[in-house]
C-alpha cells in the first residue's frame, strides 16, 4: 500500500491555466529568485503556478476561510524545496523512471480528464511548454514517489510486538456493541389522517398482532399487512445496534428476549410490531480479527513520522536559502529552525531578528548581483536577467528548455 501520495501540481496547473485571470493579485508575476537549493533555484513564476493551483484546490474543496496568499506561497515554497531535495536524492541513489511508466502516467491523466492528444498539446502550447518538458515534470513526480517509498518504507516496518502492544492498550477501539436481528410490521400514521382512517389502521394493527400471537408466521403476516418497504422481505431490518433507531422503537426492541414479539409500539412513523430474531452479544474483537487493521494504522502513522524525519535529514545536509518573506506570525518560528546551511534572507526578517550567513557565502557581496566581465554583466542583478529571459520565453523567442538552461548558467555565477 502506498502512503506517500504525491499529486502532480505542474500537470494540474497546466489544466487550470485558463483560470489565472480568476485569481486576483496573482496574475502579474515579475520573475526573481525566491529560494536557492544547493545548485538549483526556485523562481517567483514557478512558485506562483503552485500557489495559484493550491488556492484553486482549496476553493474547490469549499475550504473557509481560505489561508492568506502569503501563507500559501510560503508553504508551497517549502514543498518545492523538498521536491528538489528528493529529486536530487533519487538521482544520487540511482533510481530511474523509464519512458514506459511516464507514458502510462500521461495516458492515465488524459483518460481521467477526458483529453485527446490534441487537447493536451493545445494546453501545453498555451503555457509555452513542450511535451518533453511535460514528461520531465511527470518523471520527477514519479521519482519523488519512488524516493519516499525506497527510503521511508523500510523505516516504517511494523513488528508483531508493536501490533500486540497496541491491541492490549486500545481494547475499547475493538469493542463491538450488542446488536439485535430484527423484523417489524409498520402501519403508517400520517399526521393528516382523518380520525376514522386512524381507527381503521389501529384495528388492522391489532388484527395482525392477534394473528402472530395465535401462532401465525411473522414473515408471512408482515408481507400481508406491513406498509413499510421491508414488507417483501418479511419485515427484515437486519442487525441493529443502539442509537440507530428512533428512541421509542429502540427502547421497546432492546427489552425483548430472543424470539419475542412486542405489542403495538407507537413512533413518529406510526404503529410497529417488532420481533427479535436473534440477540448478538457485545464483544471485543480478537487480535486475529483486527491484526491487519492495526498493522495498516501503525504503518501509516509510522510512515508519516519517518517521512517527516527523512525530509528534515535532507534539509540538514543541503544548502537552502529562502528569499521570500515568511507570512506574519511565522518569522520567529522560521528563524528558530534555521541552521547554518538554511537561511532566510536577513532583509526579510524584522530588525531585531537575524540569521547566520551560509559559511561559503561572502556577506559583503550583495545577493543576486552578477559578477563583472560575465556575459550577463550588462544586467545589474540576477532578477533582471531572469526577467529578460522570461520575456523571451513568453514571447516564444526561446523555448522553455533554453530558459531553464539560462537559469542554471546564471546560478553558476552566484
Amino acid at each position: 500500500m502506498k502512503y506517500w501520495k504525491k499529486f502532480n501540481h505542474w500537470v494540474a496547473c497546466v489544466f487550470c491555466g485558463a483560470m489565472w485571470i480568476a485569481a486576483p493579485g496573482w496574475a502579474a508575476t515579475v520573475d526573481r529568485i525566491v529560494a536557492k537549493v544547493n545548485k538549483e533555484i526556485i523562481t517567483q513564476s514557478e512558485l506562483e503556478e503552485r500557489a495559484v493551483f493550491k488556492i484553486m484546490s482549496l476553493q474547490k474543496m469549499n475550504v473557509h476561510p481560505l489561508p492568506s496568499e502569503e501563507k500559501v506561497r510560503f508553504e508551497e515554497l517549502q514543498r518545492m524545496i523538498e521536491d528538489r531535495l528528493m529529486i536530487d536524492a533519487g538521482k544520487d541513489i540511482g533510481l530511474k523512471v523509464d519512458e514506459a511508466r511516464v507514458t502510462q502516467a500521461i495516458e492515465e491523466i488524459k483518460r481521467n480528464n477526458g483529453l485527446k492528444d490534441e487537447d493536451l498539446k493545445r494546453m501545453l502550447e498555451s503555457e509555452s511548454k513542450t511535451m518533453d518538458e511535460y514528461k520531465n515534470n511527470i518523471r520527477n513526480q514519479i521519482l519523488i514517489s519512488q524516493v519516499m517509498n525506497y527510503e521511508v518504507r523500510k523505516r516504517a516496518a511494523v513488528s508483531d510486538a508493536e501490533v500486540d502492544q497496541y491491541y492490549r492498550k486500545h481494547q475499547k477501539e475493538f469493542w463491538v456493541p450488542e446488536k439485535l436481528k430484527l423484523r417489524h410490521i409498520l402501519f403508517l400514521m400520517d399526521m393528516d389522517l382523518f380520525e376514522k382512517e386512524r381507527r381503521l389502521k389501529e384495528q388492522k394493527a391489532r388484527q395482525a398482532l392477534q394473528k402472530i400471537r395465535a401462532g401465525g408466521d411473522f414473515k408471512t403476516i408482515a408481507k400481508e399487512f406491513s406498509e413499510d418497504v421491508t414488507a417483501n422481505t418479511g419485515g427484515d431490518l437486519g442487525e441493529i445496534e443502539r442509537g440507530k433507531m428512533v428512541p421509542e422503537f429502540e427502547k421497546a426492541a432492546f427489552r425483548l428476549k430472543e424470539g419475542e414479539v412486542s405489542g403495538l409500539v407507537k413512533t413518529s412513523f406510526g404503529l410497529h410490531i417488532i420481533k427479535v430474531d436473534k440477540i448478538i452479544p457485545g464483544r471485543t474483537l480478537s487480535l486475529a480479527e483486527v491484526k491487519k487493521q492495526i498493522e495498516n494504522k501503525l504503518r501509516k502513522e509510522k510512515f508519516q513520522r519517518e517521512a517527516k524525519a527523512y525530509l528534515q535529514e535532507l534539509r540538514d545536509k543541503a544548502f537552502i536559502q529562502i528569499k521570500l518573506a515568511p507570512p506574519p506570525h511565522a518569522v520567529v518560528e522560521q528563524a528558530k529552525k534555521i541552521e547554518p546551511k538554511i537561511a532566510v534572507e536577513p532583509s526579510l526578517l524584522k530588525q531585531n531578528e537575524s540569521v547566520a550567513t551560509p559559511p561559503h557565502q561572502n556577506p559583503s557581496k550583495p545577493s543576486g548581483t552578477l559578477p563583472r566581465n560575465s556575459e550577463f554583466s550588462k544586467f545589474q542583478t540576477f532578477e533582471d536577467q531572469l526577467k529578460y529571459f522570461k520575456q523571451l520565453r513568453d514571447n516564444k523567442k526561446i523555448s522553455e528548455g533554453e530558459y531553464q538552461h539560462k537559469k542554471k548558467e546564471l546560478l553558476n555565477y552566484l
